[in-house]
């Protein structure tokens, strides 16, 4: 029995990674798509069992020194599942032998999560592409205003301003609404005081925002995407999102040919 057949005896066997981030949004993106479970996406094509214990260490060359992790296996997407968009890799729940390691973390998360100034407007953008985002979690929320950020890169550039307009439940995101219009709706499904299903159901009923698209984003089941169709989303992203899916989605939602950036 070779060393891999061991270990996928013994699936609590620790094993150890290396992930490396070329910049701070790729970060982002993979611990937002796990963020709700105390934890981060590896895109990897290692073949891993649900409850494998690993070592990881997490580094942004030039950037940052690297910072050691311990967690375990929780969900995985093996590479015959993985799609151009979507990776390979799994689901890691982060494993802390002290408060010290927890708040390492939560520092480089809100580190790293701050958002960026808006660039100045040149003074040939005339009008404001409008961006409502509903969502709870601050790490989510940064991602999509990221991906945002690209997607209006190329398509208003030097055209319009890029405004988005956060709340972190349906009924402050409802208020926002009312007092200025957007040109795009992004909502989580599961927030407080008011849920996703409600929000999409009142802009869809009220005169000044139907037309408006809307994407929805929950936990990917075929329970959830069928509530948010049925309550008027024009797209469904299931959870865990990768960026560049939410990117091509944007693309296509707005009836532009995606382009590679």
């Amino acid at each position: 029995m070779n060393e891999m057949e061991e270990k996928r005896k013994h699936p609590r066997t620790e094993l150890i990674l290396k992930v490396e981030y070329e910049t701070a949004e790729d970060f982002l993106a993979d611990y937002a798509s796990n963020a709700s479970d105390g934890g981060m996406f590896i895109a990897t094509n290692k073949s891993f069992e649900n409850g494998e214990l690993i070592t990881f260490s997490i580094s942004f060359p030039r950037l940052l020194s690297p910072i050691s992790c311990r967690g375990v296996v929780r969900w995985r997407r093996k590479p015959e599942q993985a799609t151009e968009e979507i990776p390979a890799g799994i689901g890691i729940e982060f494993i802390f032998e002290s408060d010290e390691e927890a708040q390492r973390i939560r520092d480089l998360v809100d580190k790293l999560g701050r958002p960026l100034p808006e660039p100045e407007p040149a003074k040939e953008i005339q009008g404001v592409f409008r961006v409502l985002l509903a969502e709870d979690n601050k790490v989510v929320r940064e991602m999509i205003r990221y991906a945002l950020r690209k997607f209006h890169g190329i398509r208003f550039a030097g055209q319009r301003e890029l405004v988005v307009v956060e709340a972190v439940d349906g009924k402050q995101a409802w208020d926002l609404l009312q007092k200025d219009p957007c040109d795009l709706a992004i909502t989580d499904l599961n927030m407080p005081v008011m849920g996703g299903e409600q929000l999409i159901r009142l802009i869809r009923e009220n005169a000044n925002t139907r037309i408006m698209p809307v994407i929805a984003i929950s936990a990917g089941t075929e329970e959830a995407q069928k509530a948010a169709h049925i309550a008027g989303a024009d797209l469904f992203l299931g959870k865990p999102i990768m960026l560049v899916q939410l990117f091509s989605s944007l693309h296509r939602l707005l009836g532009m040919k995606h382009e590679e950036s």
